[in-house]
C-alpha cells in the first residue's frame, strides 16, 4: 500500500494538513510572529538578542549567511534548531518505549537495525583518516528503536508531508545552485552535516525520519534537506499525542516554521527567509538585497 494512502486518525490528519499547508503556502511570512519567536529562542538560550535580516529567497539568504561566516560569525543552527528538535523528539518518544513490552522491544531493535544495515547505512564503506571501515553495527544510533505502535501513525503522516516537501520545496532549492549541496563553506549552517564522514549517533531525528520513510532513497544530501528539514522533523514530533510543556526552544522552532521560511541563527544576526510567491518555481529568481527588520 502507498504509505500516503494508509488510514490515519483524525489527529494525524490534522497534523498532515498543518504541515502540508506550511510547506505549500505562498502567503507572506508573518514577520512579527517569526521575529518574536527568534528573539525568544535567543533569550532562552541565553544569547544576546540578534538583529533580524529578512531575505526574499533561500538563495539571497544563503549568500548573506556566507558573507556573515566570512566575517567570523558563529552558527547557532545546532543550538537553536537541531538540538532542541532532537531533544523534544526523544522526550515524546520516551513514554512509548516505557510502555513497550520486553518482547516488542527486542523485535523493534532487530527491525530497526536490520533496516539500516540492509539499506546500506550499517557496514557502509566509509573511511576515516586511518582508512578503517566505519561500521554502524559497532557504533549504532543511541536512540530507542521505533516500535510498531509508533510506526503505525508515524509512517503515513511523515510520508504525506515528505511528498509535499519533495513536490514543492526541493524543486525550489534545486534552482539555487547545482553545487550548493557540496558547498562545505556553508557547513556551519547545515542541519544534517555528516554525509562526508561518520554518522552522528545522537541524531535521533535523522534516524527516525529515515526509518519512517523506507521507500524513499536517502536524499538528505539534497540542499533542501541539508539546510531546511525542519517541517518534516516537526511533523514527526507532532505525530505524538503528548507534547512536552518543557523544551521551550522547540516551540519557537515550530512557530517560525509555521509562519515563515527557512532561518539561520548566527552570532548577533538571524537571517530569515520570506515564503516563495509561487509554487512550483520553474525559473530562477535574480538575487535581491535583503531587508533589515
Amino acid at each position: 500500500m502507498d504509505p500516503t494512502m494508509a488510514p490515519t486518525s483524525p489527529a494525524a490528519d490534522q497534523v498532515i494538513r498543518r504541515w502540508k499547508t506550511a510547506v505549500r503556502t505562498t502567503e507572506p511570512a508573518d514577520r512579527l510572529r517569526a521575529e518574536a519567536a527568534v528573539r525568544d529562542a535567543y533569550r532562552i538560550a541565553e544569547l544576546p538578542e540578534p538583529t533580524v535580516i529578512w531575505c526574499p529567497s533561500p538563495a539571497a539568504a544563503l549568500e548573506h549567511v556566507r558573507h556573515l561566516i566570512d566575517r567570523g560569525r558563529q552558527s547557532y543552527v545546532d543550538a537553536l534548531r537541531r538540538r532542541p528538535l532532537n531533544d523534544v523528539l526523544s522526550a515524546v518518544r520516551e513514554p512509548v518505549w516505557q510502555q513497550t513490552s520486553e518482547i516488542d522491544r527486542v523485535t523493534a531493535f532487530g527491525d530497526f537495525h536490520f533496516f539500516f544495515e540492509s539499506s546500506g547505512y550499517y557496514g557502509e564503506q566509509r573511511y576515516d583518516g586511518m582508512e578503517e571501515r566505519y561500521d554502524l553495527r559497532e557504533r549504532p544510533y543511541r536512540c530507542h528503536p521505533v516500535t510498531d505502535a509508533e510506526l503505525a501513525t508515524l509512517r503515513p503522516l511523515v510520508s504525506a508531508v515528505r511528498q509535499t516537501f519533495e513536490d514543492v520545496t526541493v524543486p525550489l532549492w534545486r534552482l539555487i545552485d547545482p553545487l550548493l549541496t557540496h558547498n562545505y563553506h556553508l557547513q556551519p549552517v547545515w542541519y544534517w552535516d555528516d554525509n562526508r564522514c561518520m554518522v552522528d549517533q545522537d541524531d535521533e531525528a535523522r534516524a527516525v525520519v529515515r526509518y519512517a520513510l523506507p521507500d524513499y532513497d536517502d536524499q538528505i544530501i539534497e540542499a533542501a534537506w541539508r539546510y531546511w528539514p525542519d517541517p518534516i522533523v516537526l511533523a514527526a514530533i507532532d505525530s505524538y499525542p503528548s507534547l512536552p510543556a518543557t523544551h521551550p526552544l522547540w516551540r519557537r522552532c515550530r512557530e517560525i516554521a509555521l509562519v515563515s521560511g527557512p532561518w539561520w541563527p548566527l552570532t548577533g544576526t538571524c537571517v530569515m527567509t520570506e515564503r516563495p510567491a509561487h509554487h512550483p518555481a520553474r525559473q530562477a529568481v535574480p538575487p535581491q538585497q535583503p531587508s533589515g527588520a
